[in-house]
Parts: C-alpha cells; structure tokens; sequence
C-alpha cells in the first residue's frame, strides 16, 4: 500500500509539470526543455524563505509568485526570441536546452553543495491500511486535482483561456482577428511557472531536490505529458499519476536505478503504440 501511495504523491508531482510544460506547448507548440528548473525555484524560494530566512508562509508565497513571473518572462524572451528571429522549426529545441542549462548553472552557483529541502508545511501525518501518509503529501495530490480541474475550466470560460485554445487551433486566424498572440504567449510562460514552482515549494520538504536536478524533472513531466497526450491537461494528469505509479513500483521491486528506465520504456511503448498519448489529439501542420 506504501508503494500506491508514494506513486500517487510521485505521479501528482510528474503531472503538474507536465500540466505547466502543457500550458507553453498549446499557444507555441513548443515543449519547454526548461520547465524543470521553475520546479527547482520553487524549491530554492521555500529553502530560503522558510529554512533559512524563516519568514511566515503567506510573505514566503509572495515571494514565490514573484519569483516565478520573473522567471517566466526571463524564460518567454530566451526561448522566444530565439525562435522568432532564426525562422527555423527546431531552434525551440536548441533556445529551451539552453535555457536549462543557463538556470541550472546560476542555482548550481547560488546553492553549492546545498540539499534544497525544509521543514515540512503540514508536519503531520495518518495511517491508511498499514501506509504512512503524510498530510504534506496529501495536500499536493489535493492540489494537483484542483489545478488540473482549474485549470481545464480557465481555459474553457475566461477570455485568455479562449484566447490559448484559439492560438493553439491556428495562429495565423487568431492574429487577424486581432487576440494578442504575443501577450498570450508570455501568460502561458508566466502561469506555466508559476504552477511548477508552486509544486516545487510543496514537495521540496518531503522528497530530494538537488539544485542541478531540473533535467531530471523535466524528462518525467515530459514523459508524463507524451504518455497522457500532449495538450491535454487530463492527460497531463492521467501520464503523471501513470508514471508516478510505475516509477514507485519498479523501484520498490527492482531498485532505485530501474525506476527512470522504466519511464523510458513506457515512453518507448508510448511513442510506438499511441504516439498521441491516451487523451492527446492529432496536432495538424501549421
């Protein structure tokens, strides 16, 4: 029971990264490389905050916020700008590489040597049919719910969720009928890190956070975002809880080090067998 329990606190980690790369990838059709370091800032605004500058949670939040809308704007300009101005259909892949590399080399200097964890928020925990659950956990599967649900809604009823679907449908239309392509895009980098940092600043108290871990991260949201279906925010949370679940089993059967190989394989299986994922659809030529 242990092992479901730890895959769903996993899976609900994988799945809100792959919701944030899911919310850049629908206005841009771009999969940022770097939407894992934004879960590290997370991290590195609650080590700071909390467990070293000890500020109250609500002022540690603000900070996170602001954190996260400058990271996303800094973010939109490096993947953007590059892409806009090269004309080429892979420089997106290049410009979000190189982001992740630039983020991960300022927090390896600004945390050397440093484990990016705190103090459990909710330091309490219940036992479930022989199963430690912590309740820091259990608010983040709460959260991600949540989210996911929020997320689904905003962009069905609000203008600026509209605005995303229509880009997402066929830019070129959307400009002539004059959406701001341009700010739309920024929202999506903004709120896309917004949503991984806020997961970062969660889970960094009860799992492991280095600060040159982001690729790690991102190679699970995005396994989670293929396997669900790319676009998709259910499926960013089918494939999240789906990897999550498989990387604590194989793990407690097999050892740590076949957990990640075996989201390789199901991402193999993935790409071969549904290449839309489970709720993904076929995106068209733009």
């Amino acid at each position: 029971m242990q092992v479901w329990v730890d895959g769903l606190f996993a899976g609900s980690v994988f799945a809100l990264i792959a919701l944030s790369m899911t919310m850049v990838y629908q206005p841009t059709r771009i999969m940022n490389f770097a939407q894992g370091e934004g879960f590290i800032l997370g991290a590195a605004v609650g080590y700071l905050a909390l467990g070293v500058w000890k500020l109250p949670l609500w002022l540690a939040l603000i900070v996170l916020i602001l954190a996260s809308i400058f990271m996303g704007f800094i973010m939109e300009r490096m993947v953007m700008l590059p892409v806009q101005l090269s004309g080429s259909k892979f420089a997106w892949i290049i410009a979000t590489l190189a982001a992740a590399l630039i983020f991960q080399s300022l927090f390896n200097i600004g945390f050397i040597g440093a484990s990016l964890s705190y103090n459990e928020i909710w330091n309490k925990s219940f036992e479930f049919f022989g199963a430690q659950i912590a309740f820091q956990k259990l608010l983040v599967f709460v959260l991600t719910i949540s989210i996911v649900i929020t997320h689904d809604q905003f962009l069905r009823r609000t203008l600026w969720g509209r605005s995303i679907r229509a880009i997402a449908h066929n830019p070129d239309t959307s400009t002539i009928l004059g959406i701001p392509t341009k700010p739309v895009i920024k929202l999506a980098f903004i709120i896309g890190t917004i949503t991984v940092s806020f997961v970062g600043f969660l889970a960094a108290p009860v799992i492991i956070v280095e600060p040159a871990s982001g690729l790690f991260f991102t190679i699970q949201g995005f396994t989670a975002a293929i396997v669900g279906g790319v676009g998709s925010p259910k499926g960013a949370l089918a494939g999240g809880l789906v990897i999550g679940i498989l990387d604590s089993v194989v793990r407690s059967t097999l050892g740590g080090t076949w957990g990640l190989f075996s989201t390789f394989i199901a991402l193999a299986l993935i790409l071969i067998l549904r290449p839309n994922g489970f709720f993904g659809k076929r995106v068209e030529g733009r």
